[in-house]
C-alpha cells in the first residue's frame, strides 16, 4: 500500500478516535446530572451524539454542550407553534460546571447567529433553573410536553425580523 492511503487512513482513524474521545467526555458531563438526564436518557445519546458530530449540528467547547437539529422539512409536532422548515430546535445545553457563564457565552453566541429562524426547545417543568435562563434569553412558554412521565414546555424565541430601511 503506498504511504499516501497508509497517511490518510491514519489521519481518518486518529480523527474518530478524538471524536469517540470527545463523546465520552460529553456522556459524562451528561452523568453529572441524574434528575435531568436519567438512565435511560443514555441506551442512545452516543449514536446520537455521533449524529450531531456528523451533520454540524453541535457545540462543545470548555465543558459546555449544545445540540440542536435544523429541520429541513415543516416539524409536524411543533407546526401548531408557527415553526417550520429552516427552524432549529434546541436538543441540550448542559455545562459541566454550572454558574461559570461558559454555557451563557456559547449561548448567546449561538443565538445571534441563528436570530434571522424561530428558535424551539423543550425543557422539563422541574427544571427551574433552565427554564429561567432560557426566559432571560427571549425565550416564552408556548406549549406543553412530556418527557417519558415526567411534564415539561415547550418554549419559543421568535426570529428576528430585520429592519428594513424605507427612504
Amino acid at each position: 500500500m503506498p504511504k499516501s492511503k497508509k497517511r490518510s487512513r491514519r489521519k481518518r482513524n486518529n480523527k474518530t478516535k478524538k471524536k469517540l474521545s470527545k463523546i465520552k467526555k460529553i456522556v459524562k458531563i451528561f452523568k453529572q446530572y441524574p434528575k435531568i438526564f436519567p438512565r435511560g436518557y443514555f441506551r442512545f445519546l452516543e449514536e446520537n451524539l455521533r449524529e450531531k458530530f456528523q451533520n454540524k449540528e453541535i457545540i462543545f467547547k470548555n465543558g459546555v454542550v449544545l445540540t440542536w437539529k435544523k429541520y429541513k422539512v415543516n416539524p409536524g409536532k411543533y407546526t401548531k407553534y408557527n415553526f417550520q422548515k429552516g427552524d432549529i430546535k434546541i436538543n441540550q445545553l448542559v455545562n459541566k460546571k454550572q454558574g461559570n457563564g461558559k454555557a451563557k457565552k456559547i449561548f448567546l453566541k449561538f443565538l445571534k447567529k441563528h436570530a434571522n429562524v424561530n428558535l424551539i426547545l423543550d425543557v422539563q417543568i422541574n427544571n427551574k433553573r433552565a427554564i429561567k435562563f432560557y426566559k432571560k434569553n427571549g425565550f416564552r412558554k408556548v406549549g406543553t410536553t412530556k418527557f417519558g412521565d415526567l411534564p415539561g414546555i415547550i418554549m419559543k424565541r421568535k426570529k428576528i425580523e430585520k429592519k428594513q430601511n424605507g427612504g
